[in-house]
């Protein structure tokens, strides 16, 4: 369920692009139903030899029921349905859903469809921010903390299930999210400590294709530091940098490095009109399953195609703003020059983002 929240966290505010699942003492053995609607367009304008640009142009439609039989426990079920303007008909995909959510104080555990995606607040480099529109639904089980002194985020995500003599192999990610608060002042000035984890594992045991089982690790942490202001028409400067690592546990062959790393940098100035961010990424043989693509070292368009040094700047304008009751609006433009190549790329994207939920009482 999408939910506005007032604080920010990873590299990038996701706000309103975010899936959460409301767990409320005053909506104890009640019945429910909500829709919510998910409006894309994102164009990249890509001409690198690592990632060309496409335009992801259409909906999200999630009609759910549910019921909370408690003030610990919430059951939901309903259908994701996306639609790409132009693209399969009637849609690009049709999904179940279904969610047990477990709520006491800060904590929480999920069985089923999980709050996935930009949920989990990882960077860039890890977790590519387009899933929000390709990969939206994620099933599994998930443990979270929430709290105004640590965030929490432990998941598995079954991605690809087999039988016996299944002809493909089993798809798993599983990853861990955490902010750490460690230090606050009374005037705004905070010191956070992010460490982040995600491991992507292709294999099983009991399908033809059991040979060339890969597990790919990438690990992130760093640190952040910000001053808010009140009454002020700039609302936040904030600092963060993360050092990154890159591993491939297995020995497959499948890709061209075992190892890398990368640094990555942000400088945003908060005002209340716009954001600005600036962004520096520098990285050797680093490679990401579900990370971002252009920060990769290996071409998604040309796999035989790797550049072992990448070494990007970005300059991100961006804005996050309420427009009327559960109508969000989220619009990006975001130029990047990569300095080895000497070539200038820029995307854009504008979301709109709405739910409505229904109480049937008790």
């Amino acid at each position: 369920m999408m939910t506005a929240k007032t604080f920010a966290f990873a590299q990038l505010d996701n706000t309103f692009l975010r899936d959460e699942m409301a767990v409320s003492e005053k909506d104890s053995n009640r019945f429910g139903a909500s829709f919510s609607l998910f409006n894309y367009m994102r164009n990249t304008e890509y001409f690198n030899n690592i990632e060309l640009g496409r335009t992801l142009f259409g909906y999200h439609f999630q009609p759910k029921l549910f019921y909370q039989p408690n003030q610990h426990v919430k059951l939901e079920a309903g259908l994701f349905l996306r639609n790409d303007f132009g693209g399969i008909n009637p849609y690009t995909e049709a999904l179940p859903t279904f969610t047990l959510k477990i709520k006491n104080n800060n904590f929480s555990f999920l069985f089923g469809t999980l709050e996935g995606s930009l949920s989990h607040r990882l960077i860039e480099p890890m977790y590519n921010i387009e899933y929000a529109i390709t990969k939206r639904i994620e099933n599994g089980a998930q443990f979270k903390y929430d709290s105004k002194k640590l965030f929490f985020d432990a998941w598995v995500n079954w991605e690809n299930f087999i039988e016996r003599g299944s002809p493909y192999k089993e798809i798993v990610t599983a990853g861990l999210s955490s902010m750490v608060s460690i230090y606050e002042s009374k005037n705004g000035f905070k010191i956070k400590l992010p460490v982040q984890f995600l491991v992507h594992h292709h294999g099983g045991q009991i399908n033809t294709d059991s040979l060339n089982m890969t597990v790919q690790m990438n690990v992130a942490s760093g640190l952040r530091i910000s001053q808010e202001f009140e009454n002020s028409f700039v609302r936040e400067l904030r600092l963060d940098g993360y050092y990154t690592v890159y591993h491939e546990s297995t020995n497959s062959g499948y890709f061209p490095f075992r190892d890398g790393n990368g640094v990555y940098a942000n400088a945003l100035v908060r005002t209340k009109i716009l954001d600005l961010m600036v962004s520096y990424w520098n990285s050797n043989n680093y490679l990401a399953p579900r990370g971002s693509y252009i920060y990769q070292s290996q071409s998604l368009d040309v796999p035989t195609h790797t550049e072992k040094n990448r070494e990007l700047l970005f300059v991100r304008l961006m804005r996050e703003q309420p427009l009327f009751d559960n109508l969000y609006l989220t619009a990006r433009f975001e130029p990047v020059y990569d300095l080895q190549n000497k070539i200038f790329d820029y995307s854009y994207s504008v979301y709109f983002s709405y739910k409505k939920e229904f109480w049937f009482g008790k």
